[in-house]
């Protein structure tokens, strides 16, 4: 039988590897609407993830890294309001990196990302 060859020897040590993010995301499935450089039109748009450093939407329009924009969503049957300014743009998907978040939106983030990493599992993860 061949041999097996690893490219690492075998006194390499093993690490675990390091999370990039230092604040929880779950996906979601939200529809929202965005306001660009508080202009007065809103975009509509879809919020794939979420967590209390940022978002990541789907929108049929380009937007540009530091473009700063506003998105409007209701999570739990509760209306939020988060500015952001876009971190990154990969296809389809842009991710907005969060201002300070004000303590209402935060808990309320907060509170959401709790309930779907601990939900029961009935119902897909979703919260």
């Amino acid at each position: 039988m061949a041999e097996i060859k690893s490219s690492f020897k075998t006194s390499f040590p093993s690490q675990h590897v390091k999370q990039k993010r230092r604040k929880a995301r779950v996906k979601t499935n939200l529809e929202g609407f965005y306001f660009l450089n508080k202009k007065p039109t809103s975009i509509p748009c879809n919020i794939i993830d979420l967590g209390t450093g940022g978002l990541t939407i789907q929108s049929g329009t380009v937007l540009y890294i530091g473009d700063l924009i506003t998105v409007h969503f209701t999570l739990d049957h509760i209306p939020l309001k988060v500015t952001g300014k876009v971190g990154r743009v990969t296809g389809k998907n842009v991710v907005v990196q969060f201002d300070e978040l004000p303590s209402h939106e935060l808990n309320t983030i907060q509170n959401y990302i709790h309930k779907v990493f601990y939900s029961d599992g009935k119902n897909g993860g979703e919260a």
